[in-house]
Formats: structure tokens, C-alpha cells, sequence
């Protein structure tokens, strides 16, 4: 009977230094897992988006064959690339010799009807850049020690291509 009395709170006790940890690292992994995620989903955005951009150089727009791009087109391109993603946090910045467009946020481009790329850019050949970054924000830096109970840390992961206009 001594024995039970003494053992009572040891249940509580236990948890709180398993229970507490194991938590901790279940979350940790999940917010790895969600931070993966949206790397690769912006890796293969600004992939595609390249992509889109390449096959549409100089010979696009001649003969009956009228397929120029926009600042707005490749915008678009991009959110719909990346999808999952909150276009509000997502900036697009698109580089060729000559011109860069920053769109912060995305959606800021979707009325810009300047060619992308340039004329004077467009010729079969020409390195072309996509860079997107995101603002990602973790659920793991409120679990920093001083962190406030709602206060979630944000940081910016980015990816980017390049490649030569190809028609």
C-alpha cells in the first residue's frame, strides 16, 4: 500500500521527459518534410518557367506562328508552376543581358505587357535567368527558447535557372 502512494505522480512525470521531447522532434520532422516540399516545388517552377521561356526566342513571332511573350505571361506561368505556394510570398525576378523585371510579389506583374525576353534578347542563344524565392514560414522557430506562443519565424528560400533561348 506504501508502495502505490509513493508511485502515483510518476506518470505524469514520465511524460513530461519522454512525452514533451518526442513532440518536439514529431513536429521537427514534419516542418522538415514541409520546408523540402517547397524547395523542390520552387526548384521545379523556376525550371519550368525557363522552360516556357526558351521556346519562345525570335522565330516564335514570325509567319503566322504569333506566340511573343509578357512580363504577365511568364508571371502567370510562374504561379501556376508553383502551385501550393502562396503567391502573395512568392517573388519572381526574370534576368537577360540587357532587362530585369522584379515581381514582389508575383501577382504585382500580371498586367505588364512588356516582351519577355526582349527583343534584342530573343535571338537563339541567348542565357536567359529565372529566380524565385519564397518566404517560408516554420512553425519550428516559435519553439526557439524566448519565442513568443503565436510568433512564427519566416526566411526566404529561393531557386533559380538558366538557359539559352532555344527558338
Amino acid at each position: 500500500m506504501k508502495r502505490r502512494r509513493r508511485s502515483r505522480g510518476s506518470t505524469v512525470l514520465e511524460f513530461a521527459l519522454v512525452g514533451v521531447p518526442m513532440m518536439m522532434a514529431f513536429i521537427s520532422i514534419v516542418e522538415m518534410g514541409r520546408t523540402m516540399w517547397t524547395y523542390q516545388t520552387l526548384a521545379y517552377a523556376s525550371k519550368e518557367v525557363n522552360r516556357y521561356v526558351a521556346v519562345h526566342g525570335t522565330h516564335c513571332g514570325t509567319g503566322t506562328n504569333n506566340c511573343k511573350l509578357t512580363v504577365a505571361n511568364v508571371a502567370t506561368a510562374a504561379e501556376t508552376y508553383a502551385i501550393g505556394l502562396d503567391p502573395g510570398t512568392l517573388d519572381v525576378t526574370l534576368t537577360s543581358p540587357s532587362t530585369t523585371y522584379t515581381c514582389s510579389p508575383v501577382s504585382s506583374c500580371t498586367s505588364n505587357s512588356n516582351a519577355w525576353p526582349p527583343s534584342a534578347d530573343s535571338t537563339v542563344g541567348t542565357v536567359i535567368q529565372v529566380r524565385l524565392q519564397y518566404q517560408f514560414a516554420s512553425a519550428l522557430a516559435m519553439m526557439w527558447p524566448g519565442a513568443k506562443a503565436a510568433n512564427y519565424g519566416s526566411y526566404s528560400l529561393g531557386a533559380y535557372s538558366k538557359q539559352r533561348v532555344l527558338f
